[in-house]
This record gives structure tokens, sequence and C-alpha cells, in this order.
């Protein structure tokens, strides 16, 4: 990474695209309908960001070399997560889903989000957060509150930050011990098909 910014300019980076978008939307000064178009505006910014600062493929989690080491950890985490999904699904009241609806919103809304989630909050913030903090747990942490914080706008909040938090929690620490954007991309993907399958995330 070239063009290494101060650390004044990282906490305004990171309020812009990770705050501000989420406040607008929570406090209803833009409406819900207008997701998509800030999704693209923050992936925008990011891309400048990265470029601008000469990122490697490597630094982007973009890497081969640790798949066949990182992949029983993922694959743990996933199938932990999706049992997990079910067991709360199975004691909460959560909305019907149409089959058609979902196959349609997962397959061309949620995967999709899934994957810029993970380059945003994992592949991107990360290596930000360690700009601003000296230890791991201070960005786990912060990483994972930014990550339960773009869930208050669906609905069920208490419970949709709660599973937020703890997913992104793991997802941030294994993401710091196994950066691969692949990997911590598809178990996310999964753990959104079954989020929605059963009822979770639905927008108002």
């Amino acid at each position: 990474m070239h063009n290494r910014p101060v650390r004044s300019i990282v906490i305004i980076q990171t309020l812009l695209i990770f705050v501000l978008p989420v406040a607008l939307l929570y406090f209803k000064i833009l409406s819900v309908s207008w997701r998509i178009f800030l999704l693209v505006l923050c992936s925008l910014i990011i891309y400048g960001i990265i470029r601008h600062e000469h990122w490697t493929h490597e630094e982007m989690g973009l890497r081969h070399d640790n798949i066949l080491k990182s992949l029983p950890y993922y694959a743990v985490f996933t199938a932990l997560g999706v049992a997990a999904l079910f067991f709360v699904g199975h004691k909460v009241n959560l909305p019907d889903n149409d089959t058609t609806g979902f196959l349609v919103r997962s397959f061309s809304l949620f995967i999709p989000i899934s994957f810029f989630q993970e380059f945003a909050f994992r592949s991107f913030l990360i290596p930000r957060l360690r700009l601003i903090f000296a230890d791991n747990m201070s960005v786990i942490l912060v990483d994972a509150l930014l990550f339960a914080l773009i869930h208050v706008i669906y609905p069920n909040i208490g419970l949709g930050i709660l599973l937020t938090l703890v997913s992104g929690i793991f997802f941030a620490w294994l993401y710091i011990k196994y950066p691969n954007l692949l990997m911590v991309s598809i178990s996310h993907s999964i753990l959104n098909i079954v989020a929605i399958l059963l009822g979770f995330f639905n927008l108002h």
C-alpha cells in the first residue's frame, strides 16, 4: 500500500463510508429505496481510495495461497452459523417467505451484496482500522460493530444486531487469521441465503 493516509483521514473516511449512509437511512432522511444508490456510491469511494493508494491484490484479500489452510475454519464457522440460524429461527416468530421471491432476491441481490459487504468490511475496513488501532481485538470489535450497524434498517433490529454482531466478530477474526476474500464471501453468502429463507432481515 502506497500513499498511506494519516489517522485522522482514515477516521473521516470510515465515518463517511460506514456510518453516514446508515444514519441517512435509519433516520429516514433518505428512504430505504436509496440503499442501492448508497451502496454503489460507497463502492466507488472505496475503489477510488484503493486505486489512489495502489493496493496490491494480496492486500485486498485476493489470494489463493491460503485457501486449503483456511477452508476447515470457514467451513466449520459456516456450518455452526447455519445451525444457529435454524435454532434462532425456530425459537422466534419470523415472517414466511415466498419461495420464488426468495430465489429472486437471493441470487439477484443478497449474494452480490454479501460479496460487497465482505470486500468493504473485511478486505477494506480491517486494514483501515489497523491504521487507527494497535491491537487486533479493537479492530475486530469495531469492524463487527460497524457491520452490525448496517442492519438497523431491517425489522427485528434487536435480533438482527445481535446476530450480525456475533457473526461480524467471527468474520473479522477469521479474516485476520486467514485473509481470503473468496472464502469469507462464500461463507457470508451461504449464511445470507439461509437467513433470508428463514425470514430474517426482510425489508419493510
